[in-house]
């Protein structure tokens, strides 16, 4: 029989420390160009994505040293497969393994770091994380989400996604003797608005030079991170083919044009992994690193020795897009994860396509999975092992909207309303008495129902600052700045004067305002990074130096601040004393994808000094090359 256990385990990795700033942005993800859309085909079905990634908060605390961490983890096994999630850290898919071979069809890293790669900042390598908001690496990736059991065998994971404003939900089941994990998905529109949804399931998979990633393709959209999207030929794109990850040029997006929902990754005797889902998941894509040094570079960054490709499955053509889901409408699609065996998988496409669609697509065992699972859905979570659903940390916000009415209790995603931390409670009460309680500061809340609870609130300054986050993240920009303009007047905080400046239209206003909010408090580390940013974009270096030597210990010697000290000193002429700190080395545990500040800096401080040396491996990030 099939076995599924919640457990605690110990875990090296750094720790991820409290929330930060409010992302008053939408995360760093791009938008497509008109040309873009019109190529993608956007029209009625699709809906446009939100301004902001309000009310999520930057999770940017964290280092590269390693502690032992406790975690919840979840287990099924029967006998032939065992997978492994991680409940605390978004619900992850972190290992599926097949117990026959003892191979692990999932890339596991050797050594654990987060980095700066999603919507929120924190992101780690490996398994198969599930994306559900707004394009990029979704905003609970790194954060508590709920765990129980139905009905014996099935794992039920679920948490309330504060962007959307819904219960995201997925039920993992692994049925006797089968040689298949299946996951099924529901997202339920329960609110009185049309809501811009994406997903995409994505899946590490282990990489070396002969990995190939096989899919019923002969199209695709490319986009190659300096370039537009491009729609070219796969498997063989000018001249080269690129079905195999690791003999791509540089780093790469490859969309596929595919109407078969299906994708698989094998090594060069044939063995490896194949994803399916029923229809509504349509789209598939892989992602490469590419042969290039920078990519390598991130490949080690991420996890050590051990490379990958990620295959993924998305409910678009591309994640340049957002589909609309209208108030009361629900959609569902069930995945299928399995050992694939390919022969001959490095023979010609239409051949290893053909095989590969044998071994990754079995149509009726998905649908008979997918009937098991969608009449499961309104089951109860078993109520024994409470504790290991999640404390307040996963349970508080989905716990929250029940208590304050906006969700009724559901027995199949219960949320414990005790399970409330101070931030939630004091939104409670703004809720039940309109009172508002300091503690909420940084907080934010920005749904219809909570906008209307703002409106309602005790009058004052720190109402005009939530209810301006609430009205920026409706798109009522405008109006937001009116209320921040009025909070600031009334009580000057940090977070009035940051949000007027990061919503400025205007270069000079937003370092003003951003040098002004800090100077209100000078132990906040992104409003120092932010505000030093500016100054160099400004052509201020030696201001820039200033504001770095006044800062508290506790932000002087951040390694974000070390770079930013490099670049001023460049800037302002000191290749001396730049050059201490580019021999440490500078390392940013929050470097960003696609991100070139470390190539630039070692650039201009070669040019400021006569030199020609080339860019240090450890130093290299770069995702381009000229054949990219």
């Amino acid at each position: 029989m099939p076995v599924v256990k919640l457990e605690m385990a110990d875990f090296s990795m750094p720790r991820l420390g409290p929330d930060g700033e409010l992302i008053l942005d939408s995360g760093g993800g791009r938008l497509p160009t008109p040309d873009e859309e019109r190529m993608l085909g956007v029209g009625e079905r699709h809906a446009q994505r939100p301004p902001t990634a309000l009310p999520y908060r930057y999770q940017d605390d964290y280092d590269r040293t390693h502690h032992p961490v406790a975690h919840r983890v979840a287990t099924l096994d029967n006998g032939r497969l065992r997978a492994t999630f991680l409940p605390d850290l978004g619900g992850r898919l972190w290992r599926l393994q097949d117990l026959s071979s003892g191979r692990d069809l999932l890339h596991h890293p050797d050594s654990f770091h987060f980095a700066n790669l999603a919507l929120r900042n924190a992101w780690f390598a490996g398994g198969v994380e599930w994306n559900l908001g707004v394009t990029g690496h979704w905003g609970l990736t790194c954060t508590p989400v709920c765990a129980g059991i139905v009905e014996d065998d099935v794992l039920r994971l679920w948490a309330h996604e504060r962007l959307l404003g819904i219960t995201w939900r997925l039920d993992a089941w692994l049925p006797d003797g089968s040689d298949t994990l299946f996951t099924h998905v529901v997202i339920r529109n329960r609110t009185t608005e049309a809501l811009p949804v994406y997903w995409w399931s994505n899946i590490s998979v282990p990489q070396d030079h002969d990995t190939r990633v096989i899919v019923s393709a002969e199209r695709a959209f490319h986009f190659g991170y300096a370039y537009a999207l491009s729609e070219v030929d796969v498997p063989v794109r000018n001249g080269h083919d690129v079905s195999w990850p690791q003999r791509h040029h540089g780093s790469a997006d490859y969309f596929y044009l595919t109407d078969e929902p299906w994708i698989a990754s094998v090594g060069a005797d044939g063995y490896g992994l194949g994803q399916a889902s029923t229809r509504q998941l349509t789209g598939r894509k892989m992602f490469t690193w590419g042969d290039g040094s920078g990519g390598r570079t991130w490949q080690r960054w991420l996890s050590g020795d051990g490379a990958y490709a990620e295959i993924q499955a998305g409910l678009a053509s591309t994640q340049l897009e957002h589909l609309n889901l209208e108030p009361g409408a629900t959609w569902r699609f069930t995945e299928s994860y399995r050992a694939v065996e390919v022969d001959q998988p490095d023979g010609p496409w239409p051949q290893v396509v053909a095989r590969a669609r044998a071994a990754a697509l079995d149509g009726e065992q998905l649908d008979t999975a997918h009937a098991h699972l969608t009449g499961l859905e309104d089951a109860p979570v078993r109520p024994e092992g409470a504790t290991l659903r999640g404390t307040s940390s996963a349970q508080g916000w989905g716990a929250l909207e029940v208590a304050v009415g906006h969700a009724d209790h559901d027995p199949a995603t219960p949320y414990d309303t005790d399970q409330l931390d101070d931030e939630q409670a004091a939104w409670l009460a703004l809720a039940s008495d309109g009172t508002v309680d300091p503690l909420l500061q940084r907080s934010a809340m920005v749904s219809r129902p909570w906008r209307r609870h703002l409106a309602n609130a005790e009058p004052g300054w720190l109402t005009d600052l939530l209810l301006g986050h609430a009205e920026h993240a409706a798109g009522e920009t405008d109006q937001a700045r009116r209320l921040w303009e009025a909070s600031a007047a009334a009580h000057p905080t940090p977070d009035a004067w940051r949000a007027l400046a990061l919503t400025a239209a205007d270069d000079d206003e937003r370092l003003a305002l951003l040098v002004r909010a800090h100077e209100l408090d000078r132990a906040r580390p992104r409003i120092a990074v932010e505000a030093v940013t500016a100054l160099l974009d400004m052509g201020q270096p030696t201001e820039a130096l200033a504001l770095i030597h006044g800062l508290p210990a506790s932000v002087r010697g951040l390694p974000r601040i070390a770079y930013l000290e490099a670049l001023a000193l460049v800037r302002s002429g000191d290749g001396d004393g730049a050059a201490q700190l580019l021999a440490r080395p500078l390392v940013l545990p929050d470097l960003r994808e696609g991100d070139l500040g470390l190539d630039r800096l070692w650039d201009e401080h070669q040019r400021l000094v006569g030199a020609d040396d080339p860019l240090p491996a450890h130093y290299d990030f770069r995702m381009v090359t000229e054949e990219n």
